[in-house]
């Protein structure tokens, strides 16, 4: 998926397609010849909506086909707003329509993409459960429920933190390892992938150089709903 994408991205005026681009659907999505192809500056959390729950990172060097201008969104846990960017957005095991933050983005804003991904998702929570999530997630809003990092809970079989795992496949896989998350470590869990192995996590002191949002094993974490 990624190589087909990147051969378009190479192509330049070449108009061409690549499945999947919204991660609801095999069917071939056209990518218009015009798209702006913007390359990710810095590590940046990945949203299926503005201002809305985390689906993974993107990292330096990944591409966004860049689909309209930025769109300032604010909301709880994040009062003062902040500036988003919806395109069609691919690296290591990520490969969908999705918005993550525009100065993380070097971008043209006088020229988009065609709109291939479609009409620029919103918050639907509905959906968004439906799609990335096992049914399991906790109310607050804006943020996780205080858990911990227990290597000796109920089949806690991976002990590392991973920046992506794609939470709306069945399975999910885990990519762009953080590193090893010590045991005992405060997190605050926000929902399980859809598989029901992966849990969104936020690391409120991550390690040096990687994002405060990433999936951890779905044994090695309790997920009760506490504030």
């Amino acid at each position: 998926m990624v190589r087909l994408a990147l051969a378009l991205a190479l192509a330049g005026s070449v108009a061409g397609c690549v499945s999947d681009v919204d991660g609801d659907s095999d069917e071939p999505v056209s990518i218009s010849p015009d798209s702006v192809r913007s390359t990710v500056q810095s590590i940046t959390t990945i949203s299926y909506a503005p201002n809305s729950y985390v689906i993974g990172n993107a990292y330096p060097g990944w591409t966004d086909i860049v689909q309209g201008p930025g769109q300032v969104s604010s909301g709880p846990g994040n009062p003062n707003g902040a500036d988003y960017r919806w395109g069609y957005l691919f690296g290591e095991n990520f490969d969908r329509c999705a918005w993550i933050n525009n100065n993380s983005v070097a971008a043209d804003t006088s020229k988009h993409a065609n709109n291939d991904c479609g009409d620029p998702r919103e918050i639907d929570t509905p959906f968004f459960m439906a799609t990335f999530t096992d049914g399991i997630h906790n109310d607050l809003a804006g943020d996780g429920s205080v858990t911990h990092m227990k290597y000796d809970g109920a089949g806690c079989s991976d002990t590392n933190g991973y920046g992506n795992v794609e939470p709306w496949r069945v399975p999910a896989t885990p990519a762009n390892k953080v590193g090893q998350v010590p045991d005992g470590t405060e997190l605050r869990w926000r929902y399980v992938s859809k598989d029901g192995d992966w849990v969104l996590v936020r690391d409120p002191s991550p390690p040096a150089n990687e994002p405060n949002w990433y999936f951890v094993h779905r044994g090695c974490v309790s997920v009760a709903n506490t504030d």
